[in-house]
This record gives C-alpha cells, structure tokens and sequence, in this order.
C-alpha cells in the first residue's frame, strides 16, 4: 500500500476540510504512516472511503458523510432548501431559494441568487466567537471543531431572530413547537448554574449568543426571557450598562434604550437585561444595512447609512433622530464600541417592516480600560464609533435635537460614581474621580455642541 498523500490532497479529493481529514485519521477511517513527523495517507484508504460513502443524488461540492439538507426557515416562513456540510469551511449552501424576501439581508443578489461568502458570514455570527472566556476548551469537550457547527447542534434557533435549520427529514417539525420565545430551554435557572457555558451544546440560546463577554439566557419567574452578560476580566463593564441606563432615563423615552440592572451570580456581579424582541421580529444589524447603499450619494458615512436604510422602508427622519440619541449619549459615556453590529434595527417577519432597533450594548465606556498610569495622567482619550473617529466629527453627524434636554443631565457624573462605587475595578484609588472628571468635561462638551448645532439644524444646514 502507497501513502503517498499529504492530508491537505487527501481533502481535496474527498472535497473536506483539512480539519476533516484530521478527524477521519483519528477515527482510524484512513490508513496513514507518520514519516519525519509529517502524516502521509494511502491513496486507495482515501479511494475506498469515498467509493463507500457514495450515494444517488450527492450534493455538489458536499461530503456525503459530513453534509445534510435542511429547510432555512424564518419562523413558519421557509425561506430556502441548503445544504450544511460540517466539513466545509464555507458549511452553507443554496439548493433554491424560495422566500428571497425573509432572507437575512444582505445574503441574496437584487436578482434573488444566493451570495454564498455572505450566507456564511451571516451564519458566522451566530456562533460564540472563540474569544469567549472557556470556549475554545468547551468545543473540545463537545467534540466540535469548528465554531459555526456549535449552532446546528439546536437547529440554529436563536433569541435575536426567528431563523433555523428545519431538517428535510424532520417529519414535521414546527416553529411553535420549537422555538426558545414561547418554550422553555436547557440551563435557564436564573440562579445556581454550573458555569457561563453550561448551556451551551444544549438546546439553548447560548448556542448562537454572540459577543465575547460571558453570557447566558435565563428565564425569571413571570417568563420573560432575560439575557445575563459578566464582565469578563474586569468588573465594572456591568455597572457601566447600568450608568448608561441611567442616562438613558434621564434624556430618552423608554422605548429609545434597553434598560439594565445589576444581578449577582455565582461568577460576580452581572448585568442583566430582557430581551427587546417578540417572537415574530429579527434584530438586524446595522452591518447589513450599510453595504447595501449601492450608487446611493451622500455628504459621509453617516448620511449614506441613513439613505440606504430609506431605500429599504425605514423612516429616514424617525432613524436620524434615534441615531442622534444614540451618538450624543455614547460621547457622554465615552463609549469607543459602537460598531456596526451593536445597533441596528428591529424587523417584523410577517410585514417585512423596518424600525430603528433600541440602544443596548454601552458598557464598553467610562474609560474602564485606562491603565493605572492614564488614569493618573489624565488620558480622557476614546475613539468613537461608528461614523466618525473623533469627537468633532461624531457630533457633526447630529441632525436632531429637538429631544434633548441639557438639564437633564445635572446630578449625572456624582450618580454615575455611586454606581461605580460597587464596583471593585472602578473603585481602585483615583479611578471613581477619574471618570467623575470625565464625565463632566463630556457633558460640557455635549452642551456647547448642541448650543451652536441647534440653530444650525432649524435651518437645515
């Protein structure tokens, strides 16, 4: 017998990943020799494995051992026949696309033909990103090698959106059968769990919970479905997206922002939230909107996004108000993490209806990430995000502010500190008049802005 193959041709061959390979040589499926330290596998254990896998009707470019056909459904909306080949690095493919218009955007052509790099993109980030404290190790004890496979161990349901993979041999499974809006699902006590991922693997949201702070989907004792996020290695991200909601109350309507509340766990101290969609909406992220604009004109980023969200039904006046919500409360905050995937919008499946999603996601603010040294020195320096990269330029965007009121804002920085103060991070010496410093000088900096912007939006400049 000949081992003449490197595992990077035996993949190709068999049309799998070289992660494939490695799984299929450990599961003693192909019959390798290990030569100055480098596998070769037999040409006819690679010819006889595929001759056995070989069935009537194989899925082009699928392993037949590794792939399986699904529905892609949106709720009870089914919106394409794909395949799902594990072994793939790009697992996700188009067989026909029935409902173009419950697509996730951005996936599809104007034409309605599948863009399969975006498809998986899309599909990407509903796995836990491997950044996240303990995943990588996790995978592992799951036996999963690759991150994006983690969310088709629930079907990909999620509680951002009513996406999931219905099997085309499933015999009738429904959407309200199944889904975690109306249904109970594993490790959900809102108290006494073994770890952050302890749901994940299961049939849970954690499945498909993006973002690298820990996380976990509860349900409390009236049903509601609340998300818990940790602090990571720090502990003062949670009480900042409590002092963001405090401003939030103080310059916003209730429907303008997620409120947060500060909730002890067995890991620390956690901030918690409910979730701000029912089960028939979608929450889009503001990233597959921007990249749609096309031949769109406009003056900068800012305005072009706006535009392009016009293009498809969203109230340009009402989005360009909440956007300015949005941008003169996370200068006051000094928030430097607003990308293109933390605000977007809500989107209803059964009308298709776009409306600006509610601000969430600030606690990445109040200079928590200073170092003792920038801290003594003063280094009130943020970078923001997402439509301009400095201060000046971020509160040029602002076209409404008819809302905001500066009074609003007295009290702010000393109840901000009492919040701080539980926080053992923040309430390291030098760090609470730190940020109490800061915060004054931001909202100085808000006012006057909005003093020489006010006569400069009557007019329409």
């Amino acid at each position: 017998m000949k081992y003449e193959l490197s595992e990077k041709k035996a993949a190709a061959l068999l049309g799998v990943s070289v992660g494939r390979i490695s799984q299929l040589v450990g599961a003693k499926q192909l019959d390798v020799i290990t030569v100055n330290g480098k596998v070769r596998i037999s040409r006819q254990s690679v010819e006889e494995y595929r001759a056995g896998e070989k069935k009537p009707g194989r899925p082009s470019g699928a392993s037949y051992a590794t792939a399986a056909r699904y529905a892609l459904m949106n709720a009870d909306y089914e919106v394409a026949r794909v395949i799902y080949d594990t072994a793939l690095d790009d697992p996700l493919s188009v067989e026909r696309v029935i409902d173009a218009q419950r697509a996730p955007l951005g996936v599809l052509t104007s034409g309605g033909k599948p863009k399969k790099r975006e498809l998986n993109e899309w599909w990407r980030h509903r796995s836990i990103p491997n950044s996240r404290p303990g995943f990588e190790s996790k995978l592992v004890g799951l036996g999963i090698d690759v991150s994006s496979n983690l969310a088709v161990k629930n079907l990909g349901l999620s509680l951002s959106d009513c996406y999931w993979l219905c099997p085309a041999d499933s015999g009738g499974l429904l959407w309200h059968d199944l889904n975690y809006f109306e249904n109970d699902f594993a490790e959900s006590a809102m108290i006494g769990w073994d770890s952050w991922l302890s749901g994940v693997g299961l049939s849970s949201p954690d499945n498909t919970s993006e973002g690298e702070l820990p996380k976990k989907w509860v349900i409390d004792g009236s049903g509601a479905r609340l998300l818990l996020k940790g602090g990571g290695v720090d502990d003062q991200r949670p009480y900042n997206e409590a002092v963001a909601t405090a401003l939030h109350r103080r310059l916003l309507d209730e429907t303008d922002y997620v409120a947060y509340d500060i909730v002890s766990t067995v890991d620390g101290p956690a901030c918690c939230c409910g979730n701000f969609l029912n089960g028939r909406e979608e929450y889009v992220p503001a990233a597959y909107v921007k990249d749609l604009g096309g031949r769109i004109r406009a003056s900068n980023v800012y305005d072009r996004f706006c535009r392009t969200a016009s293009t498809l039904g969203v109230d340009e006046l009402e989005l360009r108000t909440a956007m300015s919500k949005m941008i003169v409360c996370d200068l006051i905050l000094a928030n430097f993490d607003r990308h293109w995937r933390n605000f977007g919008f809500v989107r209803d499946i059964d009308t298709l209806e776009l409306r600006a999603a509610p601000i969430f996601d600030s606690g990445n603010c109040l200079w928590f990430n200073k170092t003792d040294r920038e801290v003594a020195a003063g280094d009130y320096a943020f970078l923001p995000r997402p439509f301009s990269h400095d201060i000046v330029g971020a509160l040029a965007c602002v076209d409404n502010l008819d809302w905001f009121d500066p009074t609003a804002l007295d009290g702010f920085a000393d109840e901000t500190c009492e919040i701080l103060r539980a926080s053992k991070h923040a309430s390291k010496p030098g760090r609470i008049d730190f940020v109490h410093k800061g915060l004054e000088r931001n909202i100085e900096t808000v006012c006057n802005a909005a003093k020489l912007l006010t006569p400069r939006i009557a007019r329409g400049v």
